[in-house]
C-alpha cells in the first residue's frame, strides 16, 4: 500500500514506493521529512517534466512526465544522483547544483546540450527553469528542474530559417528581374540585382513605385498595380514596352515579359503585390530583324535595277532603326572614292548623290579596306573623324556607321546609317546593317548578272542564225568528201574478195570514222562554247553560295508549294572559286529538285565537312532516277525518261554544266537515287580552304615560273600526241627525249639517264605497265628517274595498276601542264620505295573513259 504522498502519484509512484532509498542520502522513504514529502506530492501531479535534485549530490526523483524525456534512461535515473546519472552533461549540472543550494535561480531558452537517451548521442534542445528547494527552516536542501524539450521547435524553425535563406539567395541570384512591393500605395519592400539592372541601377527600397519610378508611372505601369492590388486578379504581360531612364539622362527601351501577382493574408485580403519577370528585348529585337530581313529579301526579288535595290534597303534600315539617312554605294578601292545614286532620308536632309571621296571625311577608309566596320557615337569627339566636323555639319551628321563589302579583298560597296544626334550603336542594330548589306549586294549582283545574262541573250539570238549557217555549211563542206570515200571503201571491199587490199580498207575505214567523229564532236563543242566563262580565283563562302542561290530559286520553289530546309554542321566552310558560278551551280540543283518534286514536295541542302573537303548536298523527295540513267545524268543534251513525271524536263544542259563547273573548281559532283519514286540526291564536293584573313588580296598576281631544267624522256605510241607534248616540254625548258614503244624507251634509258620518264599506259605490244617494272628492275643503272603515268583511266583499280608497277605519279589524261610541272620539280626518284603522290585526280574517282584515249 502506497504511503498518502504518493497516493494520485502516477505510474512512477510504486517505483518511489519500492525504491531502497536508505542508499541514497535522503535515507527511507518513511523517515522523508515533510518538505521532501511535500514538494514530492506536488511534483507527481504536474503534467509538466520536473525533477528534483535533492542534496549536495542531486539525488534525482522525477515525475512520468520527465521519465518520457529520459528516454530509455527511466527507470534507472530514480535514486541516482545526477552527476552519475547524466555524465555527458555533468559539468553543466554540477553548476546548477552550487548556483541552486547557494539559494538563486538558473533560466535556459533553447539550450542546446547532447544527451545519450537512448544509447547515442542527440542534440537537445530545452527550456531549462532551476530554483531552489527549502527545508523546513527555510535553507535550501535542493534544486527543483523544470524541463520542456523544445527540440522540435528549434528543427522547424531551422527549416524555416534555411528555406527563407534558399528563398533569399533565389531571389538575388535569379536571372528573372523581382520586386515585393507593400501596402495599396506599392512601396518597395524588396528588389533583386536583375531588377536593379533593369531601372538602372535606381535606389528604390522603401519607397513607392510612383516616387522611385516615375518613368514607369508615366508608362500606365502604377496603373495597372492599383487594379491589381484593388481586384486582386493576377496581370499577366507579354513583350510590352518599357521605356526606362538611364542614369546619363538618355532613355532605353526593354521588351518585357513580366506578371503582377497578388499576395493575400491569413483572412484572403490582399497586402501585397510579388513582381517577376524577364527582360526579351534580345528575342524581340532579333524577332523585329528577322521579319525585316525576311520583308526586304521578299521586296528585293522584285526591284530590277541594282539602285533601286540600295534603296529599297536604305529605306528598311533607316526606318527600322530610326536613323536620318541612310544609302548603298559601290566603292573605287584605289582611288578611295564612293558613288552614291539615292540614299534614303528622313525630313528635309539633302540628298548626298553623287562622287565623294573618303578622306574628306576622315580616316577610317582604312578601316573599311581591312573589312572592319566603322561605328562612331559622335565624329565630333572621334579622332577618325573630328577634324573633318566641318563636313560631317555640312550634311548634317553626328554619328555613322559604315559596313563594307569586300571582294577578293577589294572594297567594292559601303552601305551607310547616319543620324542627326549623337548615338551609341548597340551590337544589334550593327548586326542587322552587316546582314542588310550582304544581301544587298547579292541581289544587286543578282540583278547584274541577270542584266548580263539577258543582254548576252540578246546578242546570242542575233548571231544564232548566222552562227547556224556557218556550221551547216562547214558540216556540208567535211561530209560531202566523206561519202565518196566511204563509198569507195565499200567498192574495194567488194572487189576485193582475197584480201589483198585489206590493209588499204581498214586505213580508209579508220579515217572515214575519224572525219565523222570530228564533225560531231565539232558540232557539240560549238553548242557548248556558246556558254564559254572565265572563272574568278577568290575565298567564297558556302554560306555566300546557299543565301545567293536560295534568293534565286525561291520563286520556283515557293511556286512549287515545296518545304525548303537548311543545315550547316558548323560555320559555312570557305573554298576556292567563282561566287557567282558556284551561285549558278546550286541553282541548277535546286531548280532541278523543284521540278523534280511534285507539289508540296521536300527540298534539303545540306552544307558539311569531311576529310578536308567542303560538301554540299541537296535532296529531294521527287520523282527519282532509274539505276540504269544515273549514268547518262550529266551528260550534254542527256534526255532522260521522265514520263512519269509532270514536269517537261530540259535540254539536259544544266547538269552538264553544273558538273563541268565542279570540276573546272578541283571538285566532283555526283548523284544518287534509289529509283522511280524515291527522290534524288546530288553532291557537290570541292576542295576547302582556311577561312581568309581580313585584307589579304586573293588577286595577287602569281609568281612566273622558273624554267623547268629536267632532262625527261617522253614515250607515247600516238606520234602526234607525243611529239606535241615534247615540244610543249620543250617550251617550258625541259631537255626532252622520244621513244615510240616500249622496247626504244628500255634501249634509250641507260644513256639518257633521265631525271623522269613519262609513258604512256595503253601501248601496244609492251605497254606501260610492263616498261615500268622493267625499268625500275634496273635499280641504280639508270639512276631511279621519276616515273609518271599518262593515261585516259582513272579508276581506283588503275591507279592501283599503277603503283603496284612501281610509278610515282598517276596522270589523267588530258594532263594539266601545272600539275606536271610540279611532278616534274619534285625530282628524280629516291632509292627506297615510295607511294604514288596525290594529285587532284585521287578525289574524283567519277573519272570517265573517254573513247580515243588509252
Amino acid at each position: 500500500m502506497l504511503p498518502p504522498f504518493l497516493s494520485g502519484g502516477g505510474a512512477i509512484a510504486p517505483l518511489i514506493a519500492a525504491f531502497d532509498w536508505g542508499a541514497t542520502a535522503l535515507g527511507p522513504l518513511d523517515l522523508w521529512p515533510d518538505h521532501v514529502r511535500h514538494a514530492t506530492a506536488l511534483m507527481l501531479r504536474a503534467r509538466t517534466p520536473i525533477v528534483m535534485l535533492w542534496g549536495e549530490p542531486g539525488v534525482m526523483i522525477y515525475n512520468d512526465a520527465y521519465g518520457l524525456f529520459a528516454g530509455a534512461r527511466h527507470p534507472q535515473l530514480l535514486g541516482s544522483n545526477v552527476r552519475k546519472g547524466w555524465p555527458e552533461v555533468a559539468e553543466f549540472n554540477d553548476n546548477v547544483m552550487r548556483v541552486g543550494l547557494a539559494g538563486g535561480t538558473l533560466h535556459y531558452q533553447d539550450q542546446a546540450l547532447v544527451l545519450h537517451r537512448h544509447g547515442r548521442a542527440e542534440d537537445v534542445w530545452m527550456n531549462l527553469d532551476y530554483s531552489p528547494l527549502l527545508d523546513d527552516e527555510g535553507t535550501p536542501a535542493g534544486v527543483m528542474a523544470i524541463v520542456v524539450e523544445t527540440t522540435g521547435k528549434v528543427m522547424a524553425e531551422r527549416r524555416v530559417r534555411g528555406e527563407r535563406e534558399r528563398l533569399t539567395q533565389l531571389f538575388e541570384q535569379a536571372p528573372s528581374f523581382m520586386a515585393v512591393l507593400a501596402g495599396p500605395e506599392h512601396r518597395f519592400e524588396s528588389v533583386n540585382p536583375a531588377y536593379r539592372r533593369l531601372i538602372g541601377g535606381r535606389d528604390v527600397v522603401g519607397r513607392t513605385v510612383a516616387e522611385a519610378l516615375p518613368d514607369a508611372a508615366a508608362q500606365g505601369y502604377v496603373a495597372l498595380l492599383d487594379e491589381v492590388y484593388a481586384t486582386g486578379r493576377a496581370y499577366t504581360a507579354q513583350a510590352a514596352l518599357f521605356t526606362a531612364d538611364t542614369p546619363d539622362g538618355q532613355s532605353e527601351e526593354h521588351f518585357l515579359d513580366f506578371v503582377y501577382q497578388p499576395i493575400r493574408d491569413d483572412r484572403g485580403a490582399v497586402t501585397h503585390l510579388f513582381v517577376e519577370g524577364v527582360d526579351v528585348t534580345a528575342r524581340v529585337r532579333g524577332e523585329q530583324r528577322g521579319a525585316a530581313l525576311a520583308g526586304l529579301s521578299d521586296r528585293l526579288r522584285d526591284v530590277g535595277s541594282p539602285a533601286d535595290i540600295g534603296f529599297a534597303s536604305a529605306q528598311m534600315l533607316g526606318m527600322m532603326l530610326t536613323a536620318t539617312r541612310a544609302g548603298y554605294c559601290t566603292v573605287d578601292h584605289e582611288t578611295e572614292t564612293v558613288r552614291i545614286e539615292r540614299d534614303w532620308r528622313l525630313g528635309d536632309l539633302d540628298s548626298l548623290a553623287g562622287m565623294r571621296r573618303f578622306r574628306d571625311y576622315g580616316s577610317f577608309v582604312d578601316q573599311l579596306k581591312r573589312d572592319e566596320v566603322v561605328e562612331i557615337a559622335d565624329v565630333r569627339d572621334d579622332p577618325r573623324t573630328r577634324d573633318h566636323r566641318d563636313s560631317f555639319d555640312r550634311m548634317r551628321v553626328r554619328s555613322i556607321v559604315n559596313v563594307p563589302v569586300l571582294e577578293q579583298g577589294r572594297l567594292v560597296a559601303l552601305l551607310f546609317v547616319h543620324d542627326e544626334s549623337p548615338r551609341a550603336w548597340s551590337p544589334d542594330e550593327v548586326s542587322l546593317i552587316r546582314e542588310t548589306a550582304h544581301r544587298t549586294r547579292v541581289a544587286v549582283e543578282r540583278a547584274r548578272n541577270q542584266a548580263i545574262a539577258q543582254d548576252r541573250e540578246e546578242r546570242l539570238l542575233r548571231s544564232d542564225r548566222r552562227k547556224d549557217e556557218f556550221l551547216a555549211t562547214l558540216a556540208h563542206e567535211l561530209r560531202n568528201p566523206l561519202a565518196p570515200i566511204r563509198n569507195a571503201v565499200h567498192l574495194l571491199e567488194a572487189a576485193d574478195r582475197e584480201g589483198r587490199l585489206t590493209g588499204i580498207r581498214e586505213l580508209l575505214e579508220r579515217q572515214v570514222n575519224h572525219m565523222v567523229r570530228l564533225v560531231d564532236d565539232l558540232l557539240e563543242v560549238s553548242r557548248i562554247s556558246r556558254g564559254l566563262i572565265t572563272l574568278q580565283h577568290a575565298p567564297v563562302s558556302l554560306g555566300a553560295v546557299v543565301d545567293a542561290a536560295v534568293e534565286s530559286s525561291r520563286p520556283l520553289i515557293d511556286r512549287e508549294g515545296h518545304r525548303l530546309t537548311l543545315r550547316f554542321d558548323g560555320a559555312a566552310p570557305w573554298v576556292r572559286g567563282d561566287l557567282v558560278r558556284l551561285t549558278q551551280l546550286l541553282v541548277n540543283l535546286l531548280n532541278n529538285a523543284a521540278r523534280y518534286t511534285d507539289a508540296g514536295g521536300r527540298i534539303d541542302v545540306h552544307v558539311t565537312r569531311e576529310g578536308g573537303e567542303a560538301v554540299l548536298t541537296v535532296t529531294d523527295n521527287g520523282i527519282g532516277i532509274a539505276a540504269g540513267q544515273l549514268p547518262q545524268l550529266f551528260e550534254l543534251f542527256s534526255q532522260l525518261d521522265r514520263s512519269h513525271s509532270r514536269s517537261q524536263g530540259g535540254l539536259g544542259i544544266g547538269l552538264s554544266l553544273s558538273q563541268t563547273l565542279a570540276r573546272l573548281h578541283g571538285g566532283q559532283l555526283t548523284a544518287t537515287s534509289d529509283g522511280p519514286g524515291q527522290g534524288s540526291s546530288f553532291q557537290l564536293r570541292l576542295p576547302e580552304i582556311p577561312a581568309p584573313h581580313t585584307g589579304t588580296d586573293a588577286n595577287a598576281p602569281a609568281q612566273d615560273e622558273d624554267p623547268l631544267t629536267a632532262r625527261l624522256l617522253l614515250v607515247d605510241d600516238n606520234r602526234d600526241a607525243a611529239d606535241t607534248t615534247a615540244e610543249l616540254l620543250r617550251l617550258m625548258g625541259a631537255e626532252v627525249a622520244v621513244a615510240y614503244d616500249g622496247p626504244s624507251a628500255l634501249g634509250a634509258v641507260r644513256q639518257l639517264r633521265p631525271d623522269a620518264i613519262l609513258l604512256d599506259i595503253g601501248m601496244p605490244g609492251m605497254d606501260g605497265h610492263e616498261v615500268a617494272r622493267r625499268l625500275r628492275a634496273m635499280g641504280d643503272d639508270i639512276g631511279h628517274p621519276r616515273l609518271i603515268a599518262l593515261t585516259g583511266w582513272g579508276q581506283e583499280q588503275d591507279r592501283e595498276k599503277t603503283r603496284e608497277a612501281g610509278f610515282d605519279d598517276h596522270m589523267v589524261k588530258p594532263v594539266d601542264l601545272d600539275e606536271l610541272r610540279t611532278a616534274l620539280r619534285t625530282g628524280p626518284r629516291s632509292a627506297a620505295p615510295r607511294r604514288e603522290r596525290t594529285d587532284r585526280h585521287d578525289r574524283h574517282e567519277q573519272s570517265d573513259r573517254h573513247d580515243g584515249l588509252d
